[in-house]
């Protein structure tokens, strides 16, 4: 049997595989999106913050400028620089001081992301510059925290689908058409009418599994069907073939023209009558019979007449004989052996004499006229030690004897 060799995979795993494959993509395109979305939201988040702690710092670090207190403008630097949100943060006073606290200015890309004026406090002349830069990593942090929370939850919701659904195939789908592959791969032919029965819970509807189980069963039923319809075709057509043989049979050891057994009947079923008469001591005798001037009937009215009369004295020789323990042969030409097994020499005689008499009282009809027929007979009966041309050719000597005396004779081997 020939066999696949491509690993088997099973369409449970291979749903699950697809739906993991889904989700990914899936997930990827949702990180995308929601990292740029987060991003924006936060990037919007910073600049509100920002744009708060400006507001809120400008005040105090305007008094402590007008003031002239750089401890107190120091320490306002350094608290801002301590928010999660700024990266450095450095006063540009407008006596020529600078106030810094927070990362190296070569550690952050860009200009100042904000950069404020601070004014006096009486009059609007500004007694200084604020500028504060965004701290590098936190708007990635933000984003990234907000990302990891839906990230987690899609990868918990799709790890609980891909297993509800794995269980469900497996349920639903896998066990079952293991079962009917089994149940095909051990399904003889003289099993053909065990029904298959799948473990499944009950359901108020017909799934797919279910129309591969009535297919299947249909289709048994319809190889039990063909089978029993092969076996009587089988069984028509042995029987037809006999028949034939049988016919063939026939052909091959009949005369066509008579309807009488040929020459090679003579060879095969002769010996065996001899055989048999000698052993179980039974009386076998044989009768040549040759109609008499049948080549003055072929030159004068034809071989169409010549085939007539043989078919004719043919059927005569058939319809007196024992059948089937008599029997008839065409010996050659217009000559017919005839061959009486449980018959002495007597008895061949007195049915010599019958045809003779029936052939001569039977004129053929040929073209419109009566064409009388005679026939010569020589009789003989097997002696206890003679074998077939021994027979044959004592009869063939009676033959030859009566033809010789006048014809349409019957002439007897002593």
């Amino acid at each position: 049997m020939f066999q696949n060799r491509t690993r088997f995979r099973s369409i449970a795993a291979t749903l699950i595989q697809r739906i993991v494959l889904l989700a990914g993509a899936c997930l990827a395109a949702m990180l995308a999106l929601q990292g740029f979305l987060t991003y924006r939201e936060t990037q919007h988040r910073m600049d509100h913050a920002l744009a708060e702690i400006a507001e809120n710092s400008l005040p105090m670090l305007s008094i402590s400028l007008w003031d002239i207190e750089p401890e107190v403008v120091q320490r306002q630097v350094n608290w801002l620089a301590s928010l999660p949100e700024i990266g450095r943060v450095r006063v540009l006073a407008s006596t020529g001081q600078t106030f810094e606290a927070g990362a190296l200015a070569i550690d952050l890309p860009g200009p100042a992301l904000r950069s404020l004026e601070i004014q006096a406090p009486q009059g609007s002349k500004p007694v200084g510059r604020l500028e504060l830069w965004i701290e590098p990593g936190y708007q990635a942090a933000q984003v990234a925290h907000d990302t990891l929370g839906i990230v987690t939850g899609y990868v918990l919701f799709t790890g609980l689908l891909c297993l509800l659904v794995g269980w469900m195939l497996r349920r639903d789908l896998q066990r079952p058409m293991q079962e009917i592959a089994r149940f095909a791969a051990e399904l003889k032919p003289q099993e053909l009418s065990r029904p298959l029965k799948l473990e499944r819970p009950p359901r108020d509807h017909q799934d797919e599994i279910d129309l591969v189980t009535q297919g299947f069963t249909q289709l048994q039923s319809d190889l039990r069907s063909h089978i029993a319809n092969l076996d009587h075709l089988v069984a028509e057509r042995t029987q037809q073939l006999e028949k034939l043989i049988e016919e063939v049979h026939r052909l091959s050891i009949t005369d066509a023209l008579t309807g009488c057994f040929n020459r090679r009947v003579i060879e095969e079923r002769l010996p065996a009558e001899i055989e048999r008469a000698r052993r179980y001591g039974r009386a076998l005798s044989v009768i040549f019979a040759d109609i008499d001037h049948f080549k003055a009937i072929n030159d004068q009215l034809g071989h169409a007449a010549g085939d007539a009369v043989l078919r004719d004295v043919g059927a005569l020789l058939l319809g007196q004989v024992r059948t089937p323990v008599d029997w008839v042969a065409r010996y050659g030409g217009e000559e017919f052996l005839i061959v009486l097994p449980e018959s002495d020499l007597v008895h061949a005689s007195q049915a010599a004499h019958r045809l003779r008499e029936m052939i001569e009282a039977q004129p053929l009809h040929v073209e419109g006229r009566l064409l009388p027929l005679t026939a010569s007979f020589g009789v003989a009966q097997c002696g206890p030690d003679e074998g077939v041309a021994d027979l044959l050719a004592r009869a063939d000597a009676m033959l030859y004897h009566a033809k010789s005396e006048g014809r349409n004779r019957v002439e007897v081997s002593g």
